[in-house]
């Protein structure tokens, strides 16, 4: 009977330790899909992990890169701040075309877009209604070339962000691309 008592608690305490192990290597795994946004010091950097040249506006136009990420490997997205007040802000992507992704690069969903002629390519708009602040954004996306492009902004004009595209980054992205 004693031995049946001395066998059964070690059973207890193994079987208590291996929960104990258990739950602690499974509180160090990460739970859920790896964040596919990594972070990086500058557009140059991004380049080199995404493997081509984004599209880029010059601290000339008024605003600074703020944030650069490179997303799953395949999208760079720059995040832009202008340097006057109040601060707009807006986030431009550029990828590769490839079989497997659509034109729409913006991460915008459920917006209804509108396709206008700029410089002769078209351009996919849409107006982007911010809940939270009652605001609205703007979204575009293009393709040109081998290349697609994205452009979402945030407290910015509907004159500002045309600005922005119209003179800067579809002239640009024929230009470069």
């Amino acid at each position: 009977m004693k031995m049946n008592k001395r066998f059964m608690s070690l059973l207890s305490v193994l079987a208590i330790g291996t929960l104990w192990l258990n739950t602690v290597d499974a509180a160090e795994k990460p739970l859920g899909m790896p964040n596919p946004m990594v972070s990086y010091d500058s557009v140059a950097d991004a380049k080199i992990a995404a493997g081509f040249q984004p599209l880029y506006l010059p601290s000339i136009s008024g605003y600074h890169v703020n944030k650069v990420w490179v997303i799953a490997g395949d999208v760079i997205d720059i995040e832009y701040m202008s340097d006057i007040e109040p601060v707009g802000k807006f986030r431009l992507r550029t990828a590769r075309c490839t079989e497997l992704m659509n034109d729409n690069i913006s991460g915008v969903y459920g917006a209804k877009w509108e396709n206008k002629k700029i410089n002769g390519l078209s351009v996919a708009i849409a107006e982007v209604p911010d809940e939270k602040s009652k605001s609205v954004g703007y979204a575009a996306h293009w393709r040109y070339n081998n290349m697609l492009f994205s452009l979402s902004g945030d407290n910015l004009t509907y004159r500002e962000f045309w600005r922005l595209l119209e003179h800067g980054l579809v002239e640009l992205s024929q230009n470069y691309f």
